[in-house]
């Protein structure tokens, strides 16, 4: 949590929350990780997570033990992680649709990381984790800072950066066009890019599971229309494991400064993302914890930062 005490501005971020987010959807498989006839077990939320697929393709799950709650959309399995509070509107619905192009998953990558839920998500919305953590000559590295002003807007369950050009990387040029981006974030830890010409449609979904309190699962999962990354499909796991294996080594070497009680520091406007994120999701619990309507506060805001 940051310091509210230091103003809106700035606070000392520990970044390992007590508690998970419940009564909430998330991933807990790609569909094609449970064909028919056949069952997994999942580590998820702390707990297990036992899905089986029946010959007619039905799914059904217990956790520990308990029946659970799953559903199936977009090529992904949905688990409903409840809380203690009861029944609430979201869980009375489906997980919100993504709009990937065809609702088929391209390509999926994934990792455990060696941190709280909170932590993975602080590097997610970091905007200096990309060019600082990740080395690889498809996107731009630390060596060039830049000016960045991004608009966002708050949404259902979270925010959006709202349209605009791509200026970081020349990845984007694979699909050609004038190219348009935006990001969507939700909780309880959903990070969607939709990149966007006149013809196609690229949508990259990072995705994190807690596993416990301690390690979170993150899937990079892409959908695209794009015959041109269909065809560049086989070289793509030479980019995204090494991308991957970066945010498992910065997770660890945080862990190894907690005996020191390194913390941290939240600042200006380049950590507002994340501040949001900690404001949203305490929104999240006090109105579950009071039986009330979860309220979105966030209003209309301009970030800027350099990196």
């Amino acid at each position: 949590m940051f310091d509210e005490t230091a103003g809106p501005q700035e606070g000392a971020a520990d970044l390992r929350g007590e508690t998970l987010i419940s009564d909430v959807w998330y991933v807990a498989a790609l569909s094609r990780d449970v064909p028919r006839g056949q069952a997994r077990r999942i580590d998820i939320c702390g707990g297990l997570l036992d899905v089986t697929r029946d010959r007619s393709s039905r799914l059904s799950a217990t956790f520990d033990g308990q029946p659970a709650r799953l559903s199936e959309s977009e090529d992904l399995i949905w688990y409903f992680h409840p809380g203690a509070a009861g029944p609430d509107p979201l869980a009375a619905s489906a997980p919100r649709r993504l709009g990937g192009p065809k609702a088929k998953v391209r390509y999926c990558a994934e990792v455990i990381i060696p941190a709280h839920q909170d932590d993975a998500a602080y590097g997610l919305l970091d905007p200096a984790h990309t060019p600082f953590v990740h080395k690889s000559p498809l996107w731009r590295g630390s060596g060039i800072l830049k000016e960045k002003t991004k608009h966002f807007e708050p949404n259902d369950f979270g925010f959006t950066m709202v349209p605009h050009a791509p200026v970081n990387s020349d990845i984007y040029n694979l699909i050609g066009g004038k190219i348009g981006v935006r990001i969507e974030f939700r909780l309880p830890g959903l990070r969607a890019e939709y990149i966007q010409n006149r013809k196609h449609t690229v949508l990259g979904l990072t995705a994190l599971t807690p596993v416990d309190t301690r390690h979170t699962r993150l899937r990079q999962i892409f959908y695209w229309d794009s015959p041109v990354l269909s065809l560049i499909r086989p070289v793509v796991p030479l980019a995204a494991k090494p991308f991957l294996q970066q945010d498992v080594e910065i997770m660890r070497l945080r862990r190894e400064n907690e005996p020191y009680g390194g913390k941290g520091m939240l600042l200006g406007d380049s950590d507002r993302q994340f501040i949001w994120y900690m404001q949203i999701k305490r929104e999240w619990q006090a109105a579950r914890q009071a039986g009330r309507e979860f309220r979105n506060t966030l209003a209309p805001t301009t970030l800027r930062w350099r990196t």
